[in-house]
């Protein structure tokens, strides 16, 4: 018989950690303060033992003043990894939901396809305009404005060149524009993530291609001659839109689409919408009436049936029937207080959350609501440029790789030949005003004039050249 005496027979209390490593979560209620606060420093060291842990302090430390990593309230706060991209739903939902989702989405898309683009060639103006006509005639512009769109939503988007080519058979095969003809060209498919289209494990590996570490084939289920199938579609035929930029890793994770401009955003934007709900549910109670009697509450918790209910219709019929002119009937020992809600401060936290989100979505917020500069003197004409510069970016990083693949298979269509001069220029994305335009004109026009002079070009060129800026300068229309 084993002796017990003096043992302290009470069970050893388990530190925090290890009981919500089992699971015991009640254990946190019967803790102190300070036990929490110990076994919170125990967990977080653990957390950076292990690497797991990631803070945004510097190198300041306090410990006795709780500064630094010592505070667990400024160090505790960490990020999650992201996986707005991969929730489809959520995302259709943001944007067909909230108007300022949409805007954040389209309007970048739609400003890099606004003006468009002009081709640098020796070929005369009325071949140019065949390919024009060819653009016009299958929507090129407003599919390509939806790869971008459909790109930005979802993290990515292909888009299909329906080309007649004698390997058109099997999209699996390469297309070869050596192989190609005059009419191949019959247009634009738009497929974003939400068609069912998969990545291929197989990369290209060729240094030498443009589409370098991008999938090979992509998968889609595609409506040919009546029939549904999947089908394996060769790199070369799809022009493709990538979302943001990821690392390498998060690329792979995300097989090799970008993430959705919303994924970074919607902290911001649900904050804006949550802040937007409760400003019009204070609205709503902006004016409370507060009727004080002494007999209701006793009424309302020891009372019938037939009382409770009589109460609340003395009630809805003193709501229906007060107004500005009203009688206000109230017994012997009952006051009525009129309690109106000060809105002081909510116009500047509105307006803050408004900026915020313009911030987050590197958009102006005088574009992106389409509101006149605040302050004295100012035009936004700076915050204008910057997102100019931006868009700008975007058509070199997303929309030149798009054209460069997609012109020249136009162009074979349309003339049968790729000129080898043929260059893609973007024209400016900010739009001249009436007085900008006619500068523009008189001054294209006067150095037009010293070349003729010169002898550098001819009369007839320098029509074409005229005609070729007339849609910018609005002048010379008619030649």
């Amino acid at each position: 018989m084993s002796n017990t005496q003096g043992t302290n027979t009470a069970p050893k209390k388990k530190s925090l950690f290890a009981l919500l490593a089992r699971g015991e979560e009640q254990a946190r209620r019967a803790m102190s303060a300070v036990d929490r606060y110990v076994d919170g420093v125990r967990w977080r060291d653990e957390m950076k033992r292990n690497g797991n842990w990631m803070t945004g302090m510097d190198g300041y430390d306090n410990p006795l003043a709780g500064l630094g990593e010592s505070s667990l309230l400024l160090s505790a706060g960490t990020f999650s990894p992201a996986n707005l991209t991969r929730n489809i739903p959520a995302l259709t939902n943001a944007y067909r939901g909230s108007w300022l989702a949409k805007k954040i989405i389209d309007m970048p898309a739609e400003d890099m396809t606004r003006n468009w683009y002009k081709l640098s060639t020796t070929l005369p103006q009325k071949a140019l305009q065949k390919l024009k006509d060819l653009e016009a005639r299958h929507s090129v512009k407003q599919e390509l404005t939806n790869g971008i769109r459909w790109a930005r939503l979802y993290g990515g988007c292909e888009v299909l060149m329906d080309v007649d080519d004698p390997l058109s058979d099997d999209l699996a095969n390469p297309l070869i524009p050596e192989l190609l003809s005059r009419g191949c060209f019959h247009g634009l498919l738009v497929l974003d993530r939400t068609s069912g289209i998969t990545p291929s494990e197989e990369l290209v590996t060729d240094l030498d291609d443009p589409d370098y570490g991008t999938p090979m084939y992509y998968t889609v289920e595609l409506t040919r001659n009546g029939v549904t199938e999947s089908t394996d579609i060769h790199h070369t035929r799809l022009l493709h839109f990538n979302g943001r930029e990821l690392p390498s890793s998060e690329l792979i994770r995300e097989d090799y689409w970008g993430a959705s401009e919303l994924e970074h955003i919607m902290d911001s934007l649900m904050r804006h919408e949550n802040l937007c709900a409760n400003i019009a549910q204070l609205v709503f109670q902006a004016n409370v009436t507060t009727l004080k009697s002494g007999d209701i509450m006793a009424t309302m918790s020891m009372g019938t049936t037939e009382a409770k209910e009589g109460i609340a219709r003395a009630l809805e019929f003193e709501n229906q029937m007060r107004s500005s002119f009203g009688i206000q009937l109230l017994g012997s020992d009952d006051t009525m207080e009129n309690l109106p809600y000060n809105f002081n401060g909510l116009p500047e936290i509105y307006q803050q959350s408004l900026l915020d989100v313009a911030g987050a979505a590197e958009i102006p917020a005088t574009k992106l609501y389409g509101r006149s500069p605040e302050g004295m003197n100012a035009t936004g004409e700076a915050d204008l440029r910057n997102y100019y510069d931006m868009i700008s970016s975007l058509q070199e990083r997303m929309l030149r790789p798009a054209l460069e693949k997609l012109l020249p298979v136009m162009a074979i269509s349309c003339w049968g030949i790729v000129p080898k001069d043929m260059r893609i220029v973007f024209e400016p994305v900010m739009t001249m005003n009436a007085k900008e335009q006619m500068e523009m004109a008189e001054q294209h026009m006067r150095t037009i004039k010293m070349g003729i002079e010169a002898g550098v070009v001819t009369p007839e060129k320098a029509q074409e050249e005229l005609k070729v800026w007339s849609e910018r300068t609005g002048v010379w229309t008619k030649i």
